[in-house]
């Protein structure tokens, strides 16, 4: 049985119309284009540096050092919490700040006062939810998104209180070479999971061709086949399913000690990426290792951070991307596939506290 890895075509999620309403957001190629553009107006009103989390993907510096800006970073408690008081002192000499709503998750009552109070000052907010999708509530100058990172389809919604159009125009000639290799990829995917069909060296070939495509080019214009797909995907099923399979993964691995989930709780209303989790008191990587080989593939927010110079010299920051895994809680992801992830997350920590 396999669980997780990347997302494949199925209809079983597509309606016959839109489900949702778009009106007023600038559809573009994904999360990346999005900072582009972004980036892109912060440049027009001299601003040259942004104040970033401590914990992030490192592709959101590549994609700002693309747009000519620095960064300096705030500090990201253990629990994906802002320390206020650190960011307070910080926003003091700063135009932009940047929040994550990460796995989905939006920052407390208090977090969101603060930057309702600088954008008060005349500060600039940006709004990361790349890993919240559709979020029913969001406060900053500019938000955006990432789909792909939701379902099988490749684009990322910008909502600004801004014109943006001057900075999405320059970058229309850009090619979108990913796209077609990842469409062969999806549409070929669930031959070999399901029927253990087509050629996993070819696919893994597709795979990270277009994660190649998808660094070089920093294509922006979003295309409108995938637009449409994704406006017809039934996201308020796929919502529900998300914390069903969310909260039914909770109770099933309650009783490992070493697994320590970092939002024990689901908001009222919010749509998870995935079930965060540290590995404590052994191994993340021999857990990780573990469950690959019993076809599990669990993605790791992020482990880029402990190589990347701008983060890696951040010792609390490369302690959280050394013991954090994010567990499958996906719309794709069956009661039986839960149950067998539970499962064998306990054998892989039994194996992993004998090797200490």
């Amino acid at each position: 049985m396999f669980v997780g890895g990347e997302f494949y075509y199925e209809d079983k999620w597509l309606r016959s119309a839109p489900t949702i309403t778009t009106d007023g957001m600038y559809f573009l190629a994904g999360g990346q284009a999005c900072l582009l553009v972004i980036g892109g107006y912060l440049r027009a009103q001299g601003i040259r540096r942004v104040l970033l989390p401590s914990y992030l993907c490192p592709s959101i510096l590549t994609a700002l050092e693309r747009s000519s800006l620095s960064f300096d970073f705030y500090r990201v408690n253990e629990d994906l919490s802002i320390d206020l008081d650190d960011l307070a002192r910080k926003a003091a000499v700063h135009r932009a700040l940047y929040f994550i709503n990460y796995f989905g998750f939006s920052p407390s009552d208090e977090t969101l006062h603060f930057f309702k109070t600088m954008q008060q000052d005349g500060k600039l907010v940006i709004e990361d939810n790349a890993q919240a999708g559709f979020a029913s509530q969001t406060s900053g100058d500019f938000v955006f998104n990432s789909l792909r990172k939701l379902a099988p389809y490749d684009g990322g919604y910008l909502l600004a209180r801004h014109d943006m159009q001057p900075y999405i125009d320059p970058h229309r000639s850009r090619p979108n070479r990913r796209l077609p290799v990842m469409r062969e990829y999806r549409r070929r995917l669930p031959a070999y999971l399901f029927n253990n069909q087509d050629d996993y060296d070819e696919l893994e070939r597709l795979f990270q061709l277009s994660e190649e495509y998808y660094a070089a080019d920093f294509c922006v214009t979003g295309d409108p086949e995938e637009r449409a797909n994704i406006e017809r995907l039934d996201w308020e099923g796929i919502r529900c399913t998300r914390r069903e399979n969310y909260n039914f993964l909770l109770e099933l691995i309650a009783p490992i000690k070493e697994i320590e989930p970092i939002f024990p709780a689901l908001q009222d209303d919010n749509q998870p990426l995935g079930l965060p989790v540290y590995v404590n008191g052994i191994s993340r990587d021999a857990v990780y290792e573990e469950l690959g080989n019993a076809e599990i593939g669990l993605p790791i927010h992020w482990e880029e951070i402990r190589r990347h110079p701008a983060t890696r010299g951040d010792q609390l920051a490369v302690q959280m991307a050394g013991r954090m895994l994010t567990l499958v809680i996906d719309q794709r992801t069956s009661r039986e596939q839960l149950d067998y992830l539970a499962e064998q997350l306990k054998r892989a920590v039994g194996i992993a506290k004998k090797n200490i």
